[in-house]
């Protein structure tokens, strides 16, 4: 009698283990700081932030914080990389001896190595700045703005599940300003994820990366491709301006004053919404103005003006729709 009622104990004991362990979930990898309805899986892919990024590899991997990295291969802004596993890795970068976070990746071509983790948006869907500027938010409220802007070209990626409102989650490189945004928002209508819109950014940004002197051919290359391949971009205004850098439109002599009429107003080397920004102008600043376009041109949130000349306080093209004052003909506007 007492055998049987051991082995009906025995038997109730295992098939108690045997449910409970078939039941228990597989342990997920996650990264560091990830919460468990977050977490992500080594299939995750991510997207390059940055023009001028590069693949590293450790040629001594010990596991320690002190193993060197040495750069092998750039990498074009908007690739896609495979994560080989989602666990950040510590080395220290030759370039400057400090320590970074990486992570480990693969790239389409099946070369392994490792990328700056700032550098790359992980989960993420691309978009690109369609406005002349893009303002950060701290969360998905208006009021709640941040103090920082994104400029127009500026591809980021864009957390999809985060869309609320009319503001989605971002992460992104600040190419005017050369730092990293993270955890901020922005209007989806300062955004696009069409197709051609997103690449002929790409296309542009790598192209004003180039010396066109020194690298003539993959500059006229890289303009070429954009301007035939995403005619209908709403970049393209920007990428025919590019492509005729060379040639100055005809100007007209003026001299009078202007004021800045909105905060952070780029001023540009060349009178075309391509040329690279030279600094930017707070509300209200005074400009002195010595010459304006001939033409009128459409190259900003669709809107036309000519570009003006200024000499003050610093030389360079400032786009029309950003000052108030003086008309090319001399006389004052609202």
């Amino acid at each position: 009698m007492k055998g049987r009622k051991f082995a009906f104990c025995f038997l109730l004991t295992l098939a108690v283990i045997l449910v409970s362990g078939c039941s228990k979930k597989p342990p997920v990898e996650t990264i560091a700081g990830e919460t468990a309805e977050n977490a992500r899986t080594a299939d995750d892919f991510g997207y390059t932030m940055r023009v001028g990024m590069w693949l590293y590899v450790i040629e001594s991997d010990t596991g320690s914080n002190t193993d060197a990295t040495r750069a092998v291969e750039s990498l074009p802004l908007g690739e896609k990389l495979q994560l080989v596993t989602t666990e950040l890795r510590k080395a220290t970068n030759t370039y400057d001896s400090a320590v970074y976070d990486y992570y480990h990746v693969k790239r389409d071509t099946g070369r392994e190595g490792y990328v700056f983790a700032n550098q790359l948006t992980v989960g993420s869907t691309l978009a690109v700045v369609i406005d002349e500027k893009a303002n950060l938010y701290r969360s998905p409220v208006n009021i709640d703005v941040s103090d920082y802007i994104l400029s127009r070209k500026t591809v980021l990626g864009v957390l999809p599940e985060t869309e609320k409102d009319d503001f989605i989650r971002i992460e992104a490189y600040d190419p005017e300003q050369r730092a990293y945004r993270k955890n901020l928002y922005v209007r989806t209508s300062a955004i696009s994820y069409r197709d051609a819109d997103l690449k002929s950014s790409i296309l542009l940004q790598s192209a004003e990366a180039l010396d066109p002197q020194k690298e003539k051919n993959r500059y006229d290359a890289l303009i070429d491709a954009a301007l035939h391949d995403y005619p209908d971009s709403v970049f393209a205004d920007e990428i025919r301006a590019l492509s005729e850098a060379d040639s100055t439109p005809p100007v007209t002599a003026i001299d009078g004053s202007l004021r800045v009429i909105d905060d952070n107003v780029n001023v540009r080397e060349k009178p075309n919404a391509s040329s690279k920004v030279i600094t930017q102008l707070a509300k209200n600043t005074e400009v002195k103005v010595v010459e304006v376009t001939v033409d009128t041109f459409t190259t900003i949130d669709n809107k036309t003006s000519e570009w003006f000349h200024i000499t003050q306080p610093v030389d360079g093209w400032v786009f029309g729709r950003w000052l108030s004052g003086l008309d090319k003909n001399g006389e004052y506007i609202d």
